[in-house]
């Protein structure tokens, strides 16, 4: 279906999708909090429980390849962007670079996920997320579809990559975190 405007035909349903989309109705997520100290988290990443928290919501972008990874940040309409008062206080819960710190979360935990492809990927590959962002391209908590030893979290038996896509493009990942990593 598509609509025409003035000579010029938009697609009614786009053949993309963005970051931290989810695929169908099929889906469990888990609310959460971001409890970095100035890190925006951005839809589509891996987040982790956080291991010494304050309360069980706690979460954090990974540091580490030992870190418990609870599912990855999905996206909704209903974050507030941030604006700065009068006063000078930062309002909102959305920046241009993700969640603020204090913001509650959406995290997927079992379901379809769109993400951004750190590598290029084939339907099959198995997941990994980017604990430590070493060279271009690289971001923590971006999906991967491969083991790079201590800058990524072993997923492999938590994610599969579904659809084919270029290095820094969009695929779609099912997830199960319910699931041992490995």
């Amino acid at each position: 279906m598509s609509v025409t405007v003035q000579s010029t035909t938009y697609s009614a349903a786009p053949s993309a999708a963005y970051a931290g989309m989810i695929v169908g109705n099929d889906y469990e997520t888990i609310s959460m909090v971001n409890v970095e100290a100035s890190a925006a988290m951005p839809f589509g990443r891996g987040v982790i429980f956080k291991a010494s928290n304050t309360t069980d919501q706690d979460a954090l972008v990974p540091s580490a390849e030992g870190d418990i990874v609870a599912g990855i940040l999905a996206h909704s309409h209903a974050y507030e962007r941030s604006w700065t008062n009068a006063a000078g206080t930062v309002m909102g819960e959305l920046s241009s670079a993700g969640l603020l710190p204090g913001a509650m979360l959406n995290v997927l935990r079992r379901g379809i996920i769109w993400v951004i492809a750190e590598d290029a990927v084939v339907p099959g590959d198995r997941l990994w997320v980017r604990c430590t962002a070493g060279g271009a391209g690289e971001v923590v908590g971006g999906c991967v579809p491969a083991d790079e030893g201590t800058e990524t979290i072993p997923c492999s038996n938590q994610g599969v990559f579904l659809t084919t896509a270029a290095a820094g493009a969009l695929a779609q990942l099912q997830v199960d975190f319910t699931n041992s990593p490995t």
